[in-house]
């Protein structure tokens, strides 16, 4: 039953105030219906030496019915604070979300994760991620639909989620164990491994449409480079994910085939961007980075993206 139920909201952050400002914000205006589950909203902070945080976590708690929980997390990387909300909620609360400290959550976010849930009895819940600009994107950013959320059909079956928008039964974490990898802490990947992993051990993931977050997009990200950097990141990360999924010598001609298909198919598209214009020339580049990311990742290669960020 609904009134049974009790929901960790997971965020870790560092040194993103005003966005975690924003963040708390959003989450006291959750629209829930009667009766409302039990709510604790779980903030842990990357960076034990900004008190900043925990400022506003008391803040945040006058204003808001919900519990504010403070946890500190010295260890840098992205695993680190997450595995220290989950070893804090899994054994004390019915479901666990995840969302970041660069997003807002709509009002009717968390009971549409609810309700999915309530729906295909589902281990995991996921749902689209709406980008915010920092600053209008230039046309070939719109038209090469580079942070344009994914679309898919309503309670549709998935293979991966990311944390970002998430929500996960309890009982499948605590019956399974599974946590956030260390390895990819610095590199990301690691939300989508952790999913994947839940996923080899049967968990079932849905889809909610409806369930809307949205994400800030800094002026920063709207570049060709740093496109064509996160996109060879994460084919490092996929590249190492592989190996670790599939423990086989095949993987490796698996990902190199990849990578070779990958190369090709930007070739391709870049030439056919010659006529078509910037945002295909774009996305071409970015594909070939993916794949040679793969490669890269899969021979021990990485790039520790959150070293400084977090």
């Amino acid at each position: 039953m609904l009134d049974e139920r009790s929901v960790a909201i997971c965020c870790s952050t560092f040194h993103r105030h005003e966005g975690l400002r924003a963040l708390l914000k959003s989450l006291s205006a959750l629209e829930l219906r009667e009766p409302v589950p039990e709510i604790s909203i779980i903030i842990t902070n990357n960076d034990p030496s900004d008190l900043v945080p925990a400022t506003i976590a008391k803040e945040t708690q006058k204003e808001t019915n919900f519990e504010i929980v403070y946890l500190d997390e010295s260890r840098r990387g992205l695993s680190f604070p997450r595995n220290r909300a989950l070893d804090y909620a899994t054994p004390k609360f019915d479901f666990i979300a995840f969302i970041d400290d660069d997003s807002t959550a709509d009002p009717q976010w968390l009971q549409a994760l609810l309700d999915a849930q309530q729906e295909t009895t589902g281990d995991v819940i996921t749902g689209p991620v709406l980008p915010n600009y920092e600053i209008e994107p230039p046309d070939w950013i719109q038209k090469g639909g580079f942070f344009a959320p994914v679309q898919r059909p309503n309670k549709s079956m998935l293979k991966r989620a990311y944390t970002n928008n998430i929500l996960i039964q309890s009982q499948f974490l605590r019956d399974t164990q599974i946590r956030f990898n260390p390895d990819f802490a610095l590199v990301g990947g690691e939300d989508t491994l952790f999913s994947r992993q839940m996923a080899q051990q049967g968990a079932r993931i849905f889809w909610a449409s409806n369930a809307l977050v949205h994400d800030d997009v800094p002026a920063a990200r709207i570049t060709e480079s740093w496109l064509k950097m996160r996109h060879k990141r994460t084919g490092m990360a996929s590249g190492a994910m592989e190996k670790l999924l599939h423990p086989t010598p095949l993987i490796y001609l698996f990902i190199l085939a990849k990578t070779v298909i990958w190369l090709a198919l930007g070739i391709l598209l870049y030439a056919t961007g010659i006529i078509l214009g910037k945002a295909t020339r774009i996305k071409a580049q970015c594909w070939m980075a993916w794949g040679r990311g793969l490669t890269l990742g899969l021979f021990g290669k990485g790039y520790e993206e959150y070293l400084h960020e977090r």
